[in-house]
């Protein structure tokens, strides 16, 4: 059964510490394109902060709702949502934001998936043998552009091993494929591969070479015990694992007056087995 994630401080949810995570990460990406997709509230969020914080040259779209560099201070609950294009630069068809990702206009974007297994492979297709699916999933939808965006950045808000698994049953979204180089068989040599994946409890990123999933470091409040047990698969673990960087009192103070002034995170689910 699965528990709710508990952040390792009463300063801060589980939601908004990965919100923070990612948008540390996306420091990397200032001046480069992106987007998120329909559901990614915790990316969604985390782009806009990254924008006031790290990134100040950020340019991304907001899913559904097309728009170019919202501006918005109540974080909407899905990028679906019209109120996720407030203060946009300008707004694309969203045929046009399609044809992006698949010819590789975008340099970084977040997916999740139903499973996601050691290679960072994504599953959005469903679980069990087709026809007779036990879950079935959306389809490909965005997740096929972890094949085309230069810099995939892969999440899920539920760290158990029936999503972290060691083969996706389908794959909707190609990762390393089977690891080494496989994935440049079938990929373009532009795209780098999946980046990190953020969870309730860590995160990962890859060995380079074998291109297995490795522990970057562990969210606080947990311990390498507990990714471990709650993961479907045999992570690599260095010898040396720091803890997640807890948010800032300005990180959260930017996050929560300027980003989502509603408090969104703090109710999003994030669950842990």
């Amino acid at each position: 059964m699965a528990e709710a994630a508990i952040s390792g401080s009463n300063d801060y949810a589980i939601p908004e510490l990965m919100a923070v995570a990612m948008a540390r990460t996306l420091g990397r990406e200032d001046g480069n394109l992106g987007g998120v997709g329909a559901a990614a509230v915790v990316p969604m969020a985390a782009a806009r902060l990254a924008v006031l914080t790290t990134a100040p040259n950020l340019w991304w779209f907001c899913g559904g709702a097309s728009g170019l560099n919202p501006t918005f201070d109540r974080l909407p609950r899905s990028s679906a949502d019209p109120r996720a294009a407030i203060g946009s630069t300008g707004k694309k068809n969203m045929l046009d934001v399609v044809d992006m990702g698949i010819t590789g206009g975008w340099d970084w974007g977040f997916n999740g998936g139903l499973q996601i297994d050691m290679y960072g492979n994504i599953n959005m297709i469903g679980i069990g043998t087709y026809p007779q699916l036990k879950v079935r999933g959306p389809g490909t939808v965005g997740t096929i552009w972890t094949g085309t965006l230069r810099r995939p950045y892969l999440y899920t808000m539920h760290h158990t091993a029936r999503v972290l698994v060691e083969k996706c049953d389908y794959i909707s979204g190609p990762g390393y494929l089977t690891g080494g180089n496989s994935r440049w068989d079938k990929v373009q040599n532009t795209t780098e591969g999946p980046q990190l994946l953020f969870t309730p409890l860590a995160i990962m990123d890859f060995e380079p070479d074998s291109k297995r999933m490795r522990l970057k470091s562990v969210n606080p409040g947990y311990t390498v015990e507990d990714v471990k047990k709650n993961t479907g698969f045999d992570l690599v673990i260095p010898k040396d694992l720091p803890n997640t960087a807890p948010p800032s009192a300005e990180e959260l103070f930017v996050l929560r007056n300027h980003v989502d002034r509603d408090g969104v995170l703090k109710g999003v689910r994030a669950t842990i087995g």
